[in-house]
């Protein structure tokens, strides 16, 4: 049995409150398909977030060794139990209508399906001569030049479709590559790095999908795995930051970084999402907020029914203390229901300690909605540490399950989480 509890940490005093459609699959097939964008779960009157608890529910099925799922992405002889059991995929999205343009008729003459010819040149030709585009139902290669998508596009990704990177030695990629973009909608890509056949041994930024200082981006069941660096990177270009972007559905496994980066974005909603077995090079950590620089943000940040899974040090991270400069910054985020398993380190960090020459604070809030945190290798599931009094964390009903199975009772999540001597500011009513 799972007990739950709040918990309020304070600088100085501590007080416990019980209280994730393909449509046609070859060009014969097209039709419209209905766009469905997809729906946030329902309400619950009980919950602060007002977000039903849906990732706390897990069968702890396991895959057959080598087995191959219908979205191309080989298992490894890797478990991944949690991703098969969370209802991850948004179902029945499409952005194929009447005036959308099949790809397939850009490859030239005589084009194969196995994936083993890049035909990148003529993918990008048609990415810029058209807004709707349809990826056909089988793996495409691609270089390490990757796919530049620009402002106003709607790229959808039929059942089988594959985007594939020809192994690369630049330290740094971008498979799905967008700067500057506004009103974006991508359906269902599934993306394959080069981790396994990279070519050199330096660098850390080779991502499946990066986007950079741009507005207004919904990608609904990106499935990536196997990149140099993030599968998913949220960030700056010329200082600029990201708004309102959605991301619905995602799967990011065993890519060599993080999951998912997020570096500067006003606006932010990741739902549903399974970040598992990422590691390689360090943070390894399945969702990972890391500002660069004081132009960063970090604001209007919603996490909803996360999972992640044995990832090489967290599960989620969030270290911001390089926001600061010469002004004050204010940054919230809300973590709601999330899941974590066999975490090497924690299942949840944060930190933001500048050095005494900074001048600026940190407001704000981080807020963690019933989070169950389950076999922490240390069984310690957090890592808090900030000197920033006006930042508070604030924790709803956590539940903990430890190493040896034991779902711990109130006392004994009271006991080890006031283990760590950081100081932290936190103030919530259940």
């Amino acid at each position: 049995m799972i007990v739950r509890f709040s918990l309020i940490i304070c600088m100085s005093a501590v007080s416990i409150v019980f209280g994730f459609c393909n449509a046609g699959e070859t060009r014969s097939e097209k039709s419209d398909s209905k766009q469905s964008n997809g729906q946030l779960a329902p309400v619950e009157a009980n919950s602060p977030s007002g977000i039903v608890n849906a990732s706390h529910n897990f069968s702890g099925q396991s895959l057959a060794a080598n087995s191959v799922s219908d979205d191309g992405f080989s298992k490894d002889n890797l478990s991944y139990s949690l991703a098969e059991t969370h209802p991850t995929k948004i179902q029945s999205v499409s952005g194929i209508s009447k005036d959308s343009h099949y790809l397939i008729d850009n490859l030239p003459r005589g084009y194969v399906k196995d994936g083993s010819v890049d035909y990148t040149s003529f993918l990008q030709e048609a990415i810029d001569s058209h807004k709707n585009l349809v990826f056909p139902g089988f793996p495409l290669l691609v270089n390490d030049s990757g796919l530049k998508i620009k402002s106003d596009k709607v790229l959808t990704f039929l059942k089988g479709s594959v985007l594939t990177l020809k192994p690369s030695a630049k330290k740094s990629y971008a498979i799905l590559d967008l700067v500057n973009a506004k009103n974006v909608l991508i359906y269902n890509p599934v993306i394959i790095g080069d981790r396994s056949g990279h070519l050199g041994i330096e660098g850390e930024w080779g991502m499946g999908i990066s986007i950079k200082a741009s507005s207004d981006i919904k990608i609904y069941n990106p499935i990536i795995s196997e990149c140099w660096g993030d599968g998913i990177y949220i960030g700056q270009s010329d200082g600029r930051g990201c708004d309102n972007i959605q991301i619905r559905g995602a799967q990011l496994r065993k890519n060599r970084r993080d999951g998912i980066s997020i570096i500067s974005v006003d606006g932010l909603l990741l739902e549903n999402t399974y970040a598992g077995y990422n590691d390689g090079t360090k943070p390894m950590t399945g969702i990972n907020f890391e500002p660069n620089n004081p132009d960063c943000e970090l604001k209007n940040i919603r996490v909803i029914n996360p999972v992640t899974e044995r990832n090489g040090s967290r599960g989620i991270q969030i270290v911001n203390r390089r926001m600061l400069g010469l002004k004050d910054k204010e940054s919230d985020i809300s973590i709601i229901n999330h899941r974590d398993e066999g975490s090497p380190s924690n299942a949840f960090k944060l930190a933001c300690n500048p050095t005494d020459e900074i001048i600026g604070k940190m407001y704000g809030i981080v807020k963690i909605e019933n989070p169950t945190w389950v076999n922490s290798k240390k069984d310690i599931p957090i890592d808090v540490s900030s000197n920033q009094i006006n930042y508070k964390l604030t924790i709803y009903s956590p539940a903990i399950i430890n190493t040896a199975g034991n779902s711990l009772s109130n006392p004994e999540i009271f006991s080890l989480l006031m283990k760590q001597k950081h100081r932290v500011n936190l103030s919530i009513v259940n």
